[in-house]
């Protein structure tokens, strides 16, 4: 039996996201492409090496979601399609460009998609950082690390249960339309994992090339030039750091050994029927 698909009846999305219908909805081609990922997986930085790989001059955009918008927001649709100013966005670049928390059941079929893994305990503290640093028509969450961890796991809390999330994109393993890149390798081999997206995207970057989008796209690089990365579809609590941390350990450090049981329990139970290639194509060989 192979993992379980989310339900796009039950999947909880932002407050401020569009209907699954149009979500679902969009035509797609190719040379269309979607960084998808359960939230706080490493999304905004692969964001911006996509940016950077797509508009390698920075003079033309001066936020990042001027090349790869959040397509999970009301804002940037009208109707069935994009929003005029994206639209004309894309035009002007030959190519559209998205981020999502998605999933791959409900994703539009037919476009170029990079999704991004990140451990589970990592993901799950810097999603309550944000949400709970999160102000306006997005929401607020109030609650405990903890109870945000249960509520998680619920599929209470936006995006559903981490697991499920990746569960879903089990299903996408082998599809060559789609690349699977875990946030540990992006730290670890940050030029190979810039150099892999390249070469999926078809863009034939040089060396150099591939340097330059490292560089820019460093943690270090990206806090400084923040106002670049800062997502302006929420508002935020004053003093908050988006780019917060970026480091591997957070989670395990942070959550209590009941939270820990809690995710690995279910974790084990929603992943149980993945096979041993898609397994490792999300968390690499044993």
């Amino acid at each position: 039996m192979g993992a379980l698909r989310c339900d796009a009846s039950t999947f909880k999305m932002l407050p401020i996201s569009p209907p699954m219908g149009v979500v679902s909805g969009l035509a797609v081609s190719s040379s269309d492409v979607f960084v998808c990922s359960w939230p706080k997986s490493g999304t905004t930085w692969m964001q911006a090496i996509v940016a950077h790989l797509v508009a390698p001059d920075r003079s033309s955009w001066e936020h990042v979601s001027e090349v790869t918008p959040f397509y999970d927001a009301a804002a940037s649709w009208e109707g069935g399609g994009p929003s005029p100013r994206l639209a004309a966005l894309f035009a002007a670049r030959g190519r559209r460009c998205w981020n999502t928390h998605v999933p791959w059941t409900l994703m539009p079929k037919g476009a170029t998609y990079v999704y991004v893994v990140r451990d589970q305990r990592d993901a799950l503290v810097s999603f309550w950082h944000h949400l709970r640093n999160q102000r306006g028509d997005a929401g607020t969450y109030e609650g405990s690390l903890a109870d945000f961890a249960k509520a998680s796991v619920d599929g209470a809390e936006p995006y559903g249960a981490w697991a499920a999330h990746l569960a879903d994109w089990s299903h996408a393993v082998g599809d060559a339309r789609v690349l699977f890149v875990r946030y540990e390798d992006m730290k670890a081999d940050p030029r190979g994992s810039v150099a892999a997206v390249a070469a999926h995207l078809g863009i034939a970057a040089s060396d150099a090339e591939i340097d330059a989008v490292v560089a820019r796209t460093s943690f270090a690089a990206m806090k400084e030039d923040k106002a670049r990365y800062n997502p302006r579809s929420v508002d935020w609590a004053p003093g908050y750091e988006f780019l917060r941390a970026g480091r591997v350990g957070d989670g395990a450090a942070t959550l209590d050994d009941d939270a820990k049981a809690l995710l690995d329990a279910d974790k084990a139970r929603r992943l149980d029927g993945i096979t041993d290639d898609q397994r490792a194509v999300l968390f690499g060989p044993k």
